[in-house]
């Protein structure tokens, strides 16, 4: 019986693999005027092949204002400049990549000011890719920029939270799901002890980015080096900026991925919405394994 459980989960496995397509995200974009600056994202895809063309859409999606409704977030047009110069205005962008090619898009940084997250799709072929964001001075002039890259979605993940010294910690993270996700938002020092928590809910193809002190309205919080954790029944895309204290210099910080006590495999597939019949294939499997280990 094990023996084929086993092969049936190579099968699986191998069908996935037989058909494997893209989908991953940019938690956090930004494009337009703030406070004096301006601010461009600037998307860059590549066809890693050594054949075949890559070919797929980039969507956008902004927020709404109150995470704690639920509400669905909604497509939001950029305009954006490619590597030959051409100009595209559009919420889905699409893009064809020859083996060992790139694609460059860059958002034009006019206004009004826009956030929200990227899905990036592919029907044909994978594609790699990473992101830019950039702050510039009202005369055009850099002022500082940060790589950020791709991001699966995850059910349990966590951000570096660093504020001592003064320092800001920006963070960012989508429900690119299809059903509204319950989140929670804990607090943990370097001791690993609870500073604060708080739970929200974030609506379908919504996204919020605040400042990880904002996320907990109410609560004094105390200089931390430790971790903010984002535990939510829908996978999450997420990404944290850290700033100096004058807000002027920046750099990204990756999530990592917590521990869980789920099968790796299912959750694997529960974190790609597109592969859910696969999710409840395998939770059958999960369960006969366990009765008959």
């Amino acid at each position: 019986m094990k023996r084929t459980l086993l092969a049936l989960i190579w099968i699986l496995t191998a069908s996935l693999i037989a058909s494997a397509q893209t989908t991953f995200y940019y938690p956090h974009i930004v494009n337009g005027p703030l406070g004096g600056v301006v601010w461009k994202t600037t998307i860059l895809l590549t066809n890693p092949a050594s054949s075949g063309t890559a070919s797929g859409t980039i969507a956008f999606t902004g927020d709404t204002n109150n995470v704690n409704l639920g509400l669905a977030g909604t497509a939001v047009s950029l305009t954006v400049i490619d590597e030959t110069g051409s100009s595209t205005t559009g919420s889905t962008i699409p893009f064809s990549i020859p083996a060992g090619g790139t694609h460059k898009l860059v958002s034009n940084g006019a206004g009004p000011y826009k956030v929200g997250f990227a899905t990036v799709s592919t029907t044909t072929g994978t594609v790699n890719g990473t992101a830019i964001f950039s702050e510039f001075d009202p005369a055009g002039n850099l002022i500082g920029e940060a790589g950020v890259p791709a991001a699966s979605a995850s059910l349990r993940q966590a951000i570096f939270v660093d504020t001592q010294g003064g320092y800001n910690i920006g963070v960012a993270y989508a429900n690119p799901g299809s059903a509204a996700a319950s989140v929670q938002l804990t607090l943990l020092n370097s001791s690993a002890l609870m500073v604060v928590s708080t739970t929200q809910i974030l609506g379908t193809g919504n996204h919020v980015s605040r400042f990880s002190s904002e996320f907990f309205v109410g609560s004094t919080l105390p200089e931390v080096a430790g971790t903010m954790q984002i535990v939510s029944d829908s996978p999450l895309a997420a990404i944290a900026l850290r700033f100096d204290p004058t807000l002027s210099k920046f750099t990204t910080l990756p999530p990592v991925t917590l521990a869980s006590l789920i099968n790796p495999a299912i959750e694997w597939l529960q974190e790609r919405p597109w592969l859910a019949p696969l999710s409840s294939v395998a939770r059958l499997l999960g369960g006969l394994q366990f009765r008959i280990g």
